[in-house]
């Protein structure tokens, strides 16, 4: 990685911790949950819990029986992972339990979009380095990026999909 490449990386990780004390700041005066809220989160942990649970079991299957030589098993259960929480994550939103009852999600689409920009950088710089697959399989170190920028990209699309279509119903 050369000194540029590392500075702008530095530059933006600041910003991005700058950008979330302000966000948890701002999340303690409106993070309430009303009932229904709640019991919709918790409908949505149920659901990513058995996405992460059904996710490995297929990969140690997989595994197992020698099928899955693509990606290393650290990957592998990252992914489990990141995935079940990419679930929760969408579930909650479209069920309108992601955000909290007196918040308006642009302090969400704000760290999102961070995170985001964050995340497509590091994986352009690995595709680009030829360091995705450098020995034939994703591992941890190369995968990561690119996976974390999958996941929370579709949770910024869907972020941004539900609170345009929230404000169109609140104006109608």
């Amino acid at each position: 990685m050369n000194t540029g490449t590392a500075l702008a990386l530095g530059i933006l990780v600041g910003v991005m911790i700058a950008a979330w004390l302000l966000s948890r700041k701002a999340m303690k005066k409106n993070c309430e949950y009303d009932e229904m809220q709640l019991k919709i989160r918790a409908k949505g942990y149920q659901i990513g819990f058995y996405t992460a649970l059904f996710l490995m079991m297929i990969a140690v299957l997989l595994y197992e029986l020698n099928w899955l030589n693509a990606v290393t098993p650290g990957f592998a259960v990252f992914a489990a992972l990141i995935v079940s929480v990419t679930v929760f994550a969408v579930y909650c939103i479209m069920h309108d339990a992601f955000i909290s009852v007196r918040g308006d999600g642009r302090s969400q689409i704000i760290v999102f979009s961070l995170v985001v920009l964050a995340e497509g950088l590091a994986s352009i710089r690995y595709i680009t380095e030829g360091e995705f697959l450098k020995t034939g399989t994703l591992a941890f170190d190369s995968g990561a990026p690119v996976l974390m920028f999958i996941c929370f990209l579709a949770i910024l699309i869907t972020l941004i999909v539900k609170t345009v279509r929230n404000r169109k119903e609140a104006e109608e």
